[in-house]
């Protein structure tokens, strides 16, 4: 275990016992070498707790109430640790999401050999993040007090629910974890970091430039002054922010047009894997000219920190303009998109580029037609490319609920995982429902991973046919069940399009 844990339990330790048991005293417990612990070096996990263990019984609390109360103590000297690694802008749930990135930066990327857990986050809501712990040393205790310690730090109120456990023999722990300190509740996911947009207003939530008013969509918070221009390109507000990074509203003055431009976050930048992911998504998207693809104009770096200046889409993302919409969606206008989405995936798949997260938020609706453009390709990957895979082992990159099987399991990711998001799309948006659903992204996946959805055609029997079959092809638990291609999808899509009038 780092020693900067037994840095920080010699100052429990002060806490704990009102000061009546000395840290060599408890040092001679659970060790009879010489060590000092220190904070840049690694000891036995054994140590640590059995160091925890011995300040329990001299305080009569039980060791894991000991123990998430040593998370609570823990949490704002870690926040302060970490602090240049941490946006400025974020608050409980924002952290609690980042921080397996942080872990990775600062321990992982620097000492190899170091196991600290892992931690996978979803946001599903603004206000409600599922969050998945795995490590040999089973303190989820630990991580369940840590949170709370976050959360007091940013005076904040949290609600915890541990839906699985390892210490009651699951493979690992799943927490909800839900902010109670605002009332802005959301199904819109804040996942993407493209353009934040108010679908009761219909108008973007800018930040003049210089000012400190928050962008943030849901919650009111500082981000600090903005820059006066990157690249160039002169900046006019913030638009929205993500863990990858923000994005500004910027002008082009030679062509007289709006740019969006996202700029990496400091602490993403640091790490080599992350900026190599952010440096990939726009040379990927840069390749691909379609007007459903969204056009990215230049890639540079501004103070270090690599930039990317991308078409400005005048509208909402499919999320906002769903949740706008009501539950469901005209069956006209549902194939429309489907349709779009299908012909932008066909020019991806044959630049031979798979998204590997399409889900509403990354996709926009363009202007008064709603004309459809895809997104955030930080995802794609190079199909057939022997490339080391950009995320660590085993881990659930992406939303869930649009995750094709093959996503979660050991099969190899290719263009039928588009298809399948693509399905799960067309499903919600005729449906008003998810055809996979679930409490927790631990139930998500385990939903997808069962199988075949309710019956589409059961639940919208107004819906041709044809659409119907088609979509729940798309939903088809083997791959090789799907739609060959995104261009046959689209093709599909079209000959109904033109039957619905």
């Amino acid at each position: 275990m780092h020693g900067i844990i037994f840095f920080y339990i010699q100052k429990f330790a002060d806490v704990a016992t009102a000061g009546t048991t000395t840290w060599l005293k408890l040092r001679e417990t659970v060790s009879t070498s010489a060590s000092r612990y220190l904070p840049n070096e690694t000891y036995p996990d054994g140590e640590a707790v059995g160091l925890l263990q011995s300040l329990a019984e001299r305080t009569g609390e039980p060791l894991p109430t000991l123990v998430e109360r040593f998370g609570e103590f823990l949490a704002p000297h870690l926040v302060k640790v970490a602090g240049r690694h941490i946006d400025p802008a974020w608050r409980t749930l924002d952290l609690i999401e980042n921080t397996e990135s942080i872990i990775h930066t600062m321990i992982r990327a620097t000492n190899p050999g170091a196991e600290p857990p892992v931690l996978e986050a979803v946001r599903n809501s603004p206000n409600e993040l599922h969050l998945v712990y795995g490590s040999s040393r089973q303190l989820c205790v630990l991580a369940r007090g840590i949170m709370k310690g976050v959360a007091k730090h940013f005076g904040e109120s949290i609600t915890i629910e541990e839906t699985s456990c390892m210490l009651d023999g699951g493979p690992f722990c799943s927490f909800v974890v839900q902010d109670d300190s605002h009332e802005t509740h959301s199904a819109r996911s804040p996942l993407s970091e493209t353009i934040t947009f108010d679908p009761d207003s219909g108008k973007q939530q800018p930040v003049e430039a210089g000012g400190w008013q928050s962008a943030h969509p849901f919650v009111d918070r500082p981000v600090g002054e903005l820059p006066q221009a990157i690249g160039g390109f002169p900046i006019k507000s913030l638009i929205g922010h993500g863990g990858m990074g923000r994005v500004y509203l910027g002008r082009d003055g030679r062509l007289e047009r709006q740019v969006a431009i996202k700029l990496m976050h400091p602490s993403r930048a640091a790490d080599a894997v992350s900026r190599q992911r952010f440096l990939r998504e726009s040379k990927a998207t840069a390749a691909i000219n379609h007007p459903h693809v969204v056009t990215i104009y230049q890639v540079g770096e501004h103070d270090g920190l690599p930039y990317i200046v991308m078409q400005h889409v005048d509208g909402p993302n499919l999320a906002d303009y769903r949740i706008a919409a009501g539950e469901t969606v005209a069956t006209a206008e549902a194939v429309r998109i489907g349709r779009e989405l299908a012909e932008g995936l066909t020019a991806a798949h044959e630049h031979g580029l798979v998204h590997r997260d399409i889900k509403p938020d990354n996709i926009l609706l363009e202007g008064p037609s709603r004309r459809v453009r895809i997104i955030d390709f930080g995802l794609a990957r190079e199909l057939e490319s022997a490339e080391t895979r950009l995320t660590m082992d085993g881990a659930v990159v992406g939303t869930p609920a649009y995750m094709s099987p093959e996503r979660i399991g050991v099969e190899e990711v290719d263009a039928k995982s588009d298809l399948f998001g693509l399905g799960v799309i067309l499903y919600e948006l005729l449906a008003g429902r998810l055809p996979f659903e679930g409490k927790s992204m631990v139930s998500i996946l385990a939903a997808i991973a069962r199988g075949t959805p309710p019956a589409l055609a059961e639940l919208v029997p107004e819906a041709p046919q044809a659409l119907t079959d088609l979509v729940m092809q798309l939903l088809a638990h083997d791959k090789a069940d799907r739609p060959a291609t995104a261009a046959e999808v689209a093709r599909k899509l079209a000959v109904i399009e033109q039957t619905l009038g």
